[in-house]
């Protein structure tokens, strides 16, 4: 079975580079770290004794969600080495960013899913356990990780019924490569119940909930220095008027927002009203400032230095690993990926800050969360479709008015999204009690 997944890898890879070289030309924006994805990792990776615990996050949300993890884990085994790798750039980035005080130089590319490449990351690293954040089926890598009597763990399993529906036919091949697994750890009943269908063993299958309602561990411990920069470079003081937040919004959301603000600051009261877009994607912060510009609104950027901007109309956040912070300053928050057919992003980060969210009507990729906040009164949700944009500006605009002229209900509707997280705590301590129980074995061995 591995051997033909292997062929079937290398086959879709010879019809995939013509393209990626394509888009790499067109995009100038080349693939990072090929060299380790094909397994030339630095000597900072290299085995140093240590007992080694390797997490691997696909990008930055599932990136950001390891946080607490990997600080109770720290605290509670402080002579273990820890590496992190992702798959994407901006995964990468925020490791680098969020991990780099366990270890210089700890952060690499995921290897490319062949088993030789595998076995020499392997043979560099010498884990004593992987742990896997979310449902990354990489079947070469756990294959070989398994023959070396390396525990792996998945962590914050999720299965999407989209997935789901794809999964549920591999039932054969997936039932050998859930055997590789030591423990699979499910945010849910639902999700346990969807890979057990799909061939895992049930007494392999732990329901342990969502670690990322326990990130408050890590994340109101950013210093008030970088508060305070963020702070002085978007002039964000309350006498500069109110502040929306959009997190992680996607192509076709920025236009919609634009032309909302504009409706918003014809209205009596709120007229300094000022919009601050962090965009989802890298590739996108210079088009989104541009078209602000193209709007009719002075634009400050992030990366344009820390300079104020006490005039500036629409802020673009065109760095990574600053959202949460800016969360804090927002009066109201809009969460991206909703307006489209994208199925969403996540709602934690302003919740956790108990801001008043509104979003889009397309949240399929976190049902159970969206169903909780929806049950506690968490969040506004508008219910017009992208393709009915007028009545998306329209009901924006009305949400967004409403919630900027009534303090007491921005209050409310930031209570219940933070009461969320008061139900739900406990997961990342319920996660490593487990991760730490299997360490612990191995390493008495």
């Amino acid at each position: 079975m591995y051997l033909l997944y292997s062929i079937l890898m290398m086959v879709w890879g010879v019809f995939l580079l013509p393209i990626l070289l394509a888009k790499a030309w067109r995009y100038r924006k080349y693939p990072p770290g090929v060299r380790q994805r094909f397994g030339r990792l630095p000597e900072s990776l290299r085995f140093d004794g240590r007992p080694t615990i390797w997490f691997h996050s696909c990008s930055v949300g599932e990136t950001l969600s390891a946080q607490p993890l990997v600080h109770v884990l720290h605290q509670r085994f402080p002579d273990a080495r820890f590496v992190f790798s992702t798959i994407t750039n901006t995964g990468q980035l925020i490791a680098r960013q969020r991990f780099a005080k366990y270890g210089e130089g700890n952060s690499f590319y995921f290897p490319i899913d062949l088993a030789s490449v595998a076995n020499r990351v392997l043979d560099w690293i010498r884990p004593s356990m992987m742990v896997i954040i979310d449902t990354e089926i990489w079947p070469n890598v756990l294959h070989q990780a398994s023959r070396r009597d390396i525990p792996v763990i998945l962590v914050n399993g999720r299965i999407s019924a989209a997935s789901f529906r794809y999964y549920r036919w591999a039932r054969p091949v997936l039932r050998r490569v859930f055997q590789n697994y030591k423990v699979l750890m499910m945010k849910s009943e639902e999700d346990a119940e969807r890979i057990r269908y799909m061939g895992a063993s049930p007494d392999r299958i732990m329901v342990t909930g969502n670690i990322k309602y326990d990130r408050e561990l890590v994340e109101k411990d950013i210093t008030e220095a970088q508060a305070q920069e963020l702070q002085q470079a978007f002039s964000l003081h309350s006498d500069n008027g109110s502040l929306i937040v959009a997190g992680s919004t996607h192509s076709g959301e920025e236009q919609t927002l634009l032309e909302v603000l504009s409706k918003v600051r014809q209205a009596p009261g709120l007229e300094q009203t000022r919009l601050l877009v962090a965009p989802r994607h890298p590739e996108r912060f210079e088009a989104v400032a541009a078209l602000a510009s193209r709007s009719g609104f002075s634009v400050k950027r992030r990366s344009n230095g820390a300079g104020p901007a006490p005039g500036a109309e629409v802020l673009i956040l065109d760095t990574l690993g600053e959202l949460a912070t800016a969360y804090r300053f927002a009066t109201v928050v809009f969460v991206g990926g909703t307006l489209i057919h994208h199925g969403g992003q996540s709602i934690m980060e302003p919740a956790l800050y108990a801001k008043p969210i509104v979003i889009g009507p397309s949240m399929e990729n976190f049902p159970q969360d969206i169903d909780e906040f929806r049950a506690r009164n968490g969040v506004k949700q508008i219910c017009a479709e992208e393709e009915d944009r007028n009545s998306q500006v329209q009901q924006l605009t009305e949400a967004f008015v409403q919630l900027l002229r009534d303090p007491a209900a921005r209050e409310v509707l930031g209570k219940a999204a933070y009461s969320v997280f008061e139900g739900n705590r406990g997961a990342a301590q319920r996660t490593v009690e487990k991760i730490a129980a299997i360490y612990e074995e191995v390493r008495a061995q």
